[in-house]
C-alpha cells in the first residue's frame, strides 16, 4: 500500500480486535499501529464498545490504550442534522451516526462486521465512493489493488 488507505472502524471491527488475538479485525488494528492504515471512529462508536467489553472479557484497559497511543483516532460525531438524512438508508435507525461519521471522516472505508444493519446492498450504494466492507472483504481488496 503506497498511500495510507483511511478506514473507519464500526463498534463490531473494534470488539472483534480487541477480543481476538488473531483475525481480519485484529489484522486490521496492527496496520493501523504500523501507520500502514489510517484508522477512525467516533465517539459514539467508542460508548458501543465500552458498553460491550464486558461481555467478551476483554479488559477495558486495551481499549484504552489503543485510544492513548492514538491507533484509532477519534473525531467528533456527526451533528444530528446530518445522522437524520442516513435514517432511511439503514433497517436501524441507531446506526445512522455510524454512517455518518463514515462519510463526515472523508474515509476510503467503512469496516463492519454487521450484516444485517450495515454490510447491505442499500447501504453500500448509499455511501459510495467509501466503500463498506468487513474486515475480510477489506483484506482481499487490499490484494487485489495492491
Amino acid at each position: 500500500m503506497r498511500q495510507s488507505l483511511t478506514v473507519f472502524l464500526d463498534s463490531s471491527v473494534i470488539l472483534s480486535a480487541l477480543a481476538s488475538p488473531s483475525g481480519g479485525s485484529r489484522k486490521i488494528l496492527s496496520a493501523g499501529a504500523k501507520g500502514k492504515l489510517r484508522l477512525f471512529t467516533t465517539p459514539f462508536v467508542i460508548e458501543e464498545v465500552t458498553k460491550h467489553l464486558h461481555k467478551l472479557g476483554v479488559d477495558p484497559d486495551k481499549l484504552e490504550a489503543l485510544l492513548k497511543k492514538k491507533v484509532i483516532r477519534v473525531i467528533s460525531d456527526a451533528p444530528r442534522h446530518i445522522i437524520k438524512k442516513f435514517h432511511s438508508v439503514i433497517v436501524d435507525p441507531d446506526d445512522a451516526p455510524i454512517l455518518a461519521g463514515a462519510v463526515l471522516s472523508g474515509a476510503h472505508f467503512l469496516l463492519s462486521l454487521d450484516k444485517g444493519h450495515i454490510l447491505t446492498d442499500r447501504v453500500r450504494k448509499a455511501l459510495k465512493p467509501l466503500l463498506v466492507f468487513s474486515p475480510k472483504e477489506f483484506w482481499e481488496w487490499v490484494e487485489k489493488h495492491r
